[in-house]
């Protein structure tokens, strides 16, 4: 009997050690939706999307609009920092080297819709986030292109077209040559020229994505540009697409 024990005890750490490891996925995660200048009305729905499934998952979840909670000491407990929608110049000196710190020591940041709205004056940030915004037509269906079906967000789709309704954002630059492109949108899909808000804006950009990401030090930062209506927060295809995201940005999955 003590002989058959010793065996079963040995068979089970061997399998324990061939098994494939996991990192654990629990996290502690931040969400500034702080703004100076347009505010979106969808914030209260965005954030109550992203607690439940920070309680699914069984991440800690911070909402804060308090700049000052961004200091080192804070952000040292932290591993992911998430832009929910902010917008304009939100962060202080001091802020501003607490969070590029955060990242370039291995620290995420994920910008969700307006990302290239946020810190348009931070050399650092708009470095990083790839590209500045410069206006959008109205809201209005279009064809989305899924680039890279192998990232934990967009692993997921069934094909590689994915048409929704949203705000298609147009940026002063085309970021593709220096980040990781996975989505772009097709042009042609939507009116581009219907702009009443941004008149003397040309929002002809040819090649147009609209979700990138890239590494930063020893960090990583990601960038989606959808999520504008509040229908999309109870859609379980860009909920997927949030919660990959948020999955890569922390370090918990690879690409």
């Amino acid at each position: 009997m003590k002989k058959n024990l010793t065996g079963f005890l040995l068979l089970f750490f061997i399998l324990a050690a061939c098994a494939p490891s996991q990192k654990s996925e629990r996290m502690n995660i931040a969400v500034m939706t702080k703004t100076e200048g347009f505010r979106h009305d969808n914030i209260p729905v965005a954030v109550k999307a992203l607690e439940k499934l920070a309680a699914e998952n069984n991440w800690n979840l911070y909402h804060t609009e308090d700049s000052l909670y961004f200091s080192r000491t804070k952000l040292d407990t932290l591993d992911l920092v998430i832009f929910l929608q902010t917008t304009g110049n939100i962060f202080g000196e001091e802020q501003q080297q607490a969070i590029q710190g955060f990242v370039e020591n291995g620290g995420g940041l994920l910008t969700i819709h307006t990302g290239t709205v946020t810190e348009n004056n931070w050399e650092w940030f708009m470095e990083v986030i790839g590209a500045k915004f410069i206006g959008h037509p109205p809201v209005q269906e279009g064809k989305l292109i899924i680039e890279n079906r192998q990232h934990p967000a967009t692993s997921f789709f069934p094909d590689s077209i994915w048409i929704i309704v949203d705000e298609w954002y147009n940026f002063d630059r085309n970021p593709r040559n220096e980040v990781n492109v996975l989505i772009s949108i097709d042009a042609s899909s939507y009116d581009v020229g219907n702009n009443e808000w941004f008149q003397d804006v040309n929002q002809q950009m040819g090649d147009h994505p609209m979700v990138w990401y890239r590494y930063v030090g020893d960090g990583r930062v990601f960038q989606t540009a959808m999520g504008h209506p509040i229908e999309l927060y109870s859609d379980p295809l860009f909920l997927k697409h949030l919660h990959g995201a948020i999955l890569w940005t922390a370090g918990m999955k690879d690409d």
